[in-house]
C-alpha cells in the first residue's frame, strides 16, 4: 500500500542517447509522493523502490509523453541475476536481433492500462494441454481474464483451470521419476507444487505459452525455483507458478532472457530469445 499526497510534477530527466551521449530532455510530467511507505507489488512480497516508470499506454505514460524521441517504441531485456544490469531502450536505440522477431498482437483498452496479449493455449514437453481457449478470454472490456504482460509481478499467475491442467501433466510426468517426492510446502511465495528429490535432479520439461501467430517458450530454469521449505534444512522444487481466480498475468522471471520490443504505433508485441547479460 502507500500513503500521502500523490501530485503530479514536471523535471528534466537524463538519458543515455544510443551514441553514448548524455541527453537532457526537458519538462517530463512525472507523479512523486512527499510520504510512501511499504509499496506492495500483488500478493508476493514488498520492494524497497526509488521510484516507478509508467511504460503504459495512457497520454501521461513516458513513452506518449516523449513520442517525438522514443517513436512510441520500447525494449527490454531481463535477466535472472540480480547483479546485471540491463537497458531499457527507446525509438532508434531498440535493437533488432539477427534471428528475426516473433510477433503477436496487442490487445488494448482506453480505461484498462495492460498489455494484454491473446494466449490461445499451453503445451508442457512438448504436449499441448486439453485447456479450453475461452479460460483466456479477455472479458468485461479488459477488467477480467485475458493475458496480462507484467513486468511488475515476479512469478507467472496463471488462470486456474489452466493451472489444474498444467499441474495435472507434471503430477503425471514426475510420476516416472521414483527419486523425485511430492510434498512440502516453500517459505515465501505460495507455490502448490513442489517436489524434494534424490540426486541427481531428472530432465526437467519447458512449457509453451501458445500467443496468437507466436511462441514464448519457457526454458526449465525459468519454469521451476529450488527454494528452501518450510521444514529447516530441507529445500524444494516448485513450480514457479500461482494460481489466479481472475486472468492470467505473465510475470517477470518468464519474461526473463528475451527482447521484448513493445510497439504502440502498430500495437504489436515483438520478441526473440537474448541473453540479456549481453544488455540487449
Amino acid at each position: 500500500m502507500t500513503t500521502g499526497c500523490f501530485a503530479c510534477a514536471a523535471e528534466n530527466f537524463n538519458f543515455l542517447s544510443s551514441s553514448g551521449q548524455p541527453l537532457m530532455i526537458p519538462g517530463v510530467v512525472f507523479g512523486c509522493a512527499y510520504d510512501t511507505r511499504k509499496i506492495s507489488f500483488g500478493r508476493l512480497e514488498q520492494f524497497k523502490v526509488a521510484g516507478i516508470l509508467g511504460l503504459g499506454y495512457a497520454p501521461i505514460s513516458f513513452p506518449l509523453q516523449q513520442s517525438y524521441q522514443t517513436g512510441k517504441v520500447f525494449s527490454m531485456c531481463l535477466t535472472r541475476q540480480r547483479e546485471i544490469q540491463t537497458y531499457l531502450r527507446f525509438g532508434k536505440d531498440v535493437p533488432t536481433p539477427p534471428g528475426g522477431l516473433r510477433v503477436t498482437k496487442l490487445v488494448l483498452f482506453k480505461d484498462i492500462p495492460y498489455y494484454y496479449v491473446n494466449l490461445l493455449g499451453i503445451s508442457v514437453h512438448g504436449q499441448q494441454l486439453l485447456i479450453d481457449p475461452n479460460v483466456f478470454a479477455v472479458r468485461n472490456q479488459g477488467t477480467s481474464g485475458g493475458c496480462v504482460m507484467d513486468n511488475g509481478s515476479s512469478f507467472t499467475f496463471l488462470i486456474r483451470p489452466a493451472f489444474n491442467a498444467v499441474v495435472q501433466f507434471l503430477e503425471m510426468y514426475f510420476m516416472r521419476f521414483p527419486r523425485v517426492f511430492k510434498g512440502g510446502r516453500p517459505l515465501g511465495p505460495p507455490f502448490e507444487l513442489c517436489y524434494k528429490w534424490m540426486t541427481p535432479l531428472p530432465p526437467l520439461p519447458t512449457l509453451t505459452f501458445h500467443f496468437e501467430n507466436a511462441d514464448l517458450v519457457i526454458n526449465p530454469e525459468d519454469l521451476f525455483i529450488k527454494l528452501n521449505a518450510a521444514q529447516q534444512g530441507n529445500y524444494l522444487l516448485c513450480l514457479a507458478f500461482i494460481a489466479d481466480d481472475a486472468r492470467t498475468i505473465l510475470g517477470s522471471v518468464h519474461q526473463s532472457n528475451y527482447l521484448f520490443i513493445y510497439d504502440l504505433n502498430q500495437n504489436l508485441l515483438k520478441f526473440a530469445p537474448e541473453d540479456c547479460s549481453k544488455n540487449s
